[in-house]
C-alpha cells in the first residue's frame, strides 16, 4: 500500500515539474532524432512560446506540445509522455549551444540527434 501511495505522489510531482526555459532566436528547426535505431523527425518552432512536434518514420504524430511560462502543454490528443518532454528539453539545449549534432541517453535510450 505504501508503494502505491509513493507512485501516486511521485507521479504528481514529476507531472508538475517546471523548465527553465531559454529565449532563443528561431523561427524554426527541424531534427533528425534517432531512438535506438528507429528515426523520427522533430520540429520545433518559436511563437509566443516553442512548439514541439515529433512524427516517426510513417510520418504518425508521436508527440505535439507547447512549451510557456516553463511547462508543457499537449496540443493534440496523443497519449502523455514525459520522455518527449525531456528529448525536447535536450532539444533546447542542442540549439542554446548551437550544436548540429548530440549524443546522450535518455531513460536507458540511446539518442543521436542531428539538426538538417
Amino acid at each position: 500500500m505504501q508503494k502505491i501511495i509513493l507512485i501516486i505522489l511521485a507521479s504528481i510531482f514529476l507531472g508538475c515539474a517546471k523548465y527553465q526555459v531559454p529565449n532563443l532566436d528561431i523561427t524554426q528547426k527541424r531534427f533528425s532524432v534517432d531512438i535506438d535505431g528507429a528515426i523520427y523527425l522533430l520540429y520545433i518552432s518559436k511563437n509566443d512560446g516553442y512548439y514541439f512536434a515529433i512524427f516517426d518514420s510513417f510520418g504518425a504524430p508521436q508527440s505535439s506540445k507547447v512549451l510557456k511560462n516553463g511547462t508543457f502543454k499537449s496540443t493534440k490528443f496523443l497519449p502523455r509522455n514525459s520522455f518527449y518532454d525531456q528529448l525536447f528539453i535536450e532539444s533546447l539545449d542542442i540549439l542554446q549551444k548551437n550544436l548540429k549534432v548530440k549524443e546522450f541517453i535518455l531513460d536507458n535510450k540511446k539518442i543521436r540527434m542531428v539538426e538538417i
